[in-house]
């Protein structure tokens, strides 16, 4: 979480217009500085370059022209993508759009079978020596008929072994995640439907601070739900993150607020350093 007490960041969140333009700039008050509707971008220019202060759109120009003294000079790096368009909208080039909430849904099964799996195939061993009590005592009242041995069978489950199968499922979980987005941008199961991750303020592959806080905080409410007492809580907290895009403006989940995070349609770019 960053942390907030210089005074130019309280102006910018003070000044954040809530439509695309250029404004005064926050941190200079002597240039216009351009807000894509999301985030300022690094397009300045000098205040007496314009007549009149508040939101202005560029001038319409031919393809590949740039407007004479707006924008971005060749020195300058350019900023965050302009903006970015819900589902189903009509695009310009280099502006994203987000994945749809059923890409999404698709993508987040297909993972969770990936790791599922792999979790069987490394740490099946655990998972049986949790569960062989159980079925022990469940084929003995099976046979002796006894309904209610039965229904406490569940309660014979070694609960040391089945600890150590489900933090090995999320180590995996991280590991998985965190190598997959910072190495392509998306999951085996994102890129099976044509999505990937991208950061809210920048285009390309996630960073590793980023990608850990995103698949930190999907950890920690699988975990809190498979912990006695907190079980309810977690599930709760998980059903939360897995709807929240449906309402959400980015379509955002709770992790992509934590980690500053966006799923768009098409495959991350990676970031090239010049």
């Amino acid at each position: 979480m960053r942390a907030w007490g210089a005074p130019c960041d309280i102006l910018r969140v003070m000044s954040t217009p809530s439509s695309p333009g250029w404004y005064e700039n926050p941190d200079n008050p002597e240039e216009l500085r351009y807000f894509d509707g999301i985030l300022w971008t690094a397009n300045t220019t000098p205040l007496r370059k314009r007549a009149h202060q508040g939101p202005v759109a560029p001038q319409p120009t031919a393809p590949g022209e740039r407007p004479a003294g707006w924008g971005p000079q060749p020195h300058q790096q350019t900023g965050p993508l302009a903006q970015t368009l819900r589902p189903g909208q009509s695009t310009l080039p280099g502006q994203p759009v987000l994945a749809s909430y059923g890409l999404r849904v698709v993508a987040y099964i297909l993972d969770m079978l990936v790791v599922g799996a792999v979790s069987l195939l490394l740490g099946g061993w655990f998972l049986w020596k949790a569960l062989e009590p159980v079925l022990e005592q469940f084929d003995t009242a099976l046979n002796t008929g006894d309904v209610e041995a039965m229904s406490q069978a569940i309660t014979q489950a070694s609960l040391g072994y089945l600890a150590a199968f489900i933090a090995l499922q999320l180590v995996l979980f991280m590991i998985y995640h965190v190598f997959c987005l910072v190495r392509w941008g998306a999951t085996p199961g994102k890129m099976a439907v044509g999505i990937s991750v991208r950061r809210v303020d920048r285009a390309g592959v996630l960073d590793m601070d980023t990608a850990l806080r995103r698949a930190g905080f999907q950890a920690a409410v699988q975990a809190l739900g498979n912990l006695p007492y907190a079980s309810l809580i977690g599930s709760v907290a998980l059903v939360i993150d897995l709807v929240w895009p449906i309402a959400d403006d980015r379509n955002q989940a709770l992790h992509d607020k934590v980690a500053r995070t966006i799923v768009i349609k098409g495959r991350a770019e990676r970031r090239t350093t010049p």
